[in-house]
């Protein structure tokens, strides 16, 4: 088949025109997701716990436990275990906000690996049960992390004394998040691809 000089011409600035195009979604897409800043964390608070089936919202001290709470807790850890359940509430920013010349980036949390530290102890592991959705926005939205563990399978060196007191910092009307840290995998889904973050640590001092 012949082609003349003047459809070999028109093909190629066809396939010029195409290429041109491509590369300039390449750059914008470039610009755009070098301009992305990875969501940032920071734990506010842990709620919803849990002891042996006790809740632990208005009790500050061991005085605060009833009789019947007593001997409950006392048969766990005579069996070598206390189950607990908590939510561990994290602040989340997206400070993709469109302020300083660039676009609003909406990030969805596709997924969360994550590991807990208590007292600097590493306990147990978990992920998110679904996915989260961050629009860009200056105020923090909120990422609950449902836990549920054995504390005495980690901290059962301590004593009857010692798993009440580390339970009621954890849980208690006085709770205390700077004594846990998290450590997690976060991947982000953006409208422009996704984003794998290096292993990074949340704490309640401030976001990371």
């Amino acid at each position: 088949m012949n082609f003349s000089s003047r459809t070999i011409l028109y093909y190629a600035m066809l396939l010029f025109a195409l290429l041109s195009s491509s590369c300039q979604q390449i750059r914008n897409i470039t610009h755009k997701l070098g301009s992305f800043t990875a969501l940032r964390f920071k734990i506010e608070s842990i709620t919803q716990f849990s002891l042996a089936g006790i809740n632990l919202a208005t009790k500050s001290s061991l005085n605060d436990f009833t009789a019947v709470d007593a001997l409950k807790i006392g048969q766990e850890i005579a069996g070598n275990r206390l189950p607990v359940s908590f939510v561990i509430n994290v602040a989340v920013k997206n400070p993709n906000t469109g302020f300083g010349g660039t676009k609003p980036i909406p990030v969805k949390l596709s997924q969360f690996k994550w590991t807990l530290f208590i007292d600097g102890i590493q306990t147990v592991s978990g992920g998110l049960a679904k996915e989260y959705h961050f629009p860009s926005s200056s105020e923090p939205s909120h990422l609950p992390l449902e836990v549920k563990m054995d504390l005495f399978q980690f901290f059962g060196n301590r004593g009857y004394e010692g798993l009440m007191n580390l339970a009621l910092k954890l849980g208690g009307f006085n709770s205390n998040p700077s004594i846990i840290t998290i450590e997690a995998e976060p991947t982000f889904s953006t409208p422009f691809g996704d984003f794998q973050s290096p292993k990074i640590k949340i704490t309640s001092e401030s976001f990371n």
